[in-house]
């Protein structure tokens, strides 16, 4: 009877524990933009996952969708929703997540490159990011790039458009790091993050099986959705 007590016990605490990281979360990362982003779960759900994987319930839909990317298979990458894409992609909540693309272009001057022993020519992405007090900040990267001559630079300059990189600064990356119970599988992630930038979906996909994450969790299906699908 004990026993049972302290389960009780065990399982409120880790409740109130959990919406209590989930109202800071959402404090953080803003009315508009949390509820963006539980549109944009509840459309994968409803919008893929059902139709994927029709004789599973979601938490089995999800793991089947886990398991099938960690191996590589990703035939169905094309059935995300397409206007769900142009949801986040038309949001303030990409800009909180990501650090994306604002000019792209092939740089031949070795005076207008970071590195002075670089080659040349050289690829620059000029990206955008939300800073906590509303404006934009600017970042530029550079990065070397297989080429022929003559180059093509319009289908260089179109490949790299969705290149996009971390918001370290932007209150999603703020909303995560809140966090006050981290799984492990969390503390791992955002280790990770922080030192490599973005993460091949397939790894992220692999971490989650591996660390046995709760696919009913609040916060790993976000991760999902951010991190993976779009």
């Amino acid at each position: 009877m004990k026993f049972i007590y302290l389960t009780i016990i065990l399982l409120l605490t880790f409740s109130c524990s959990n919406e209590k990281d989930i109202t800071e979360f959402e404090k953080i990362l803003g009315k508009e933009n949390s509820e963006t982003l539980t549109y944009l779960v509840n459309d994968f759900e409803s919008n893929f996952l059902k139709r994927q994987y029709p004789n599973l319930d979601t938490k089995k839909a999800y793991k089947q969708f886990l398991t099938e990317l960690s191996k590589g298979e990703t035939e169905y990458w094309n059935n995300f929703s397409k206007s769900s894409r142009e949801y986040l992609k038309d949001s303030n909540l990409r800009l909180e997540i990501y650090s994306v693309p604002d000019s792209i272009w092939i740089e031949r001057d070795p005076e207008k490159l970071t590195l002075s022993f670089s080659d040349v020519p050289m690829l620059k992405i000029k990206r955008k990011y939300l800073m906590p007090d509303g404006t934009f900040g600017y970042s530029t990267s550079e990065s070397s790039f297989r080429y022929k001559e003559p180059i093509d630079e319009d289908s260089i300059i179109e490949s790299r458009k969705n290149w996009v990189d971390i918001n370290y600064v932007g209150s999603y990356t703020r909303a995560l790091n809140s966090i006050e119970n981290k799984s492990r599988f969390l503390i791992g992630y955002l280790d990770m993050r922080d030192a490599a930038g973005t993460i091949d979906p397939r790894l992220i996909a692999y971490r989650m099986l591996d660390n046995k994450v709760d696919l009913n969790d609040y916060f790993i299906k976000r991760l999902i959705v951010t991190e993976i699908v779009y």
